[in-house]
């Protein structure tokens, strides 16, 4: 049943909106000047975190235009003079694209497992990011930021990832098999 009036509509508006607004939330506290130790390494890597985490329970609050941009606004936004614009916004749309293939084996498991796909993940996003700096620059990048970015990160995620986990809505594959009832798809109840 839904609720009607403006309350309804507000309602349904922020739920369509949190996503995107967490999302750019993180792209821009990239950019914060944040004087905390080591806050400035996992910066870069929490919108992906982010991305994780709203394409576990809602993939299709997350279409790919919203995920290319915000991709290019951290890109425009970390990136100095030569850095690629783009690589960003492309692993967003991989990180999600795996875990919406992947999502039978994501959900509803532990959280142990989760925070294991998520370091599969973003290991693979932080090599993406790395290997195709280096090769738009075409300089010998240091590989060691990058790690230093992935250990803080999968650090970090146990903290952030239940966090964000509460604030998305609840997906009906969280919800265990014996209590997800019987109805069939379109049909009503009494």
């Amino acid at each position: 049943m839904r609720a009607d009036g403006v309350l309804g509509t507000l309602d349904r508006w922020g739920r369509l909106m949190v996503p995107g607004t967490v999302l750019l939330f993180f792209v821009l506290l990239t950019f914060a000047p944040l004087r905390v130790p080591y806050i400035a390494d996992v910066l870069p890597l929490l919108p992906a975190l982010a991305v994780f985490q709203f394409s576990l329970a809602t993939p299709e609050r997350l279409p790919g235009p919203l995920l290319l941009a915000m991709g290019v606004l951290l890109d425009l936004l970390l990136g100095g003079p030569g850095a690629p614009v783009g690589v960003s916004a492309l692993g967003f749309v991989l990180i999600r694209a795996a875990v919406v293939s992947n999502r039978r084996y994501l959900v509803g498991v532990p959280f142990l497992f989760q925070w294991m796909g998520f370091c599969l993940l973003i290991l693979g996003y932080v090599f993406l990011v790395w290997i195709f700096t280096a090769i738009w620059t075409w300089t010998d990048l240091d590989v060691t930021p990058a790690f230093a970015q992935y250990i803080v990160v999968i650090v970090a995620y146990p903290l952030i990832g239940p966090l964000l986990a509460r604030v998305r809505p609840r997906d009906p594959l969280n919800v265990p098999e014996a209590s997800r009832g019987t109805a069939t798809p379109g049909e009503t109840t009494s």
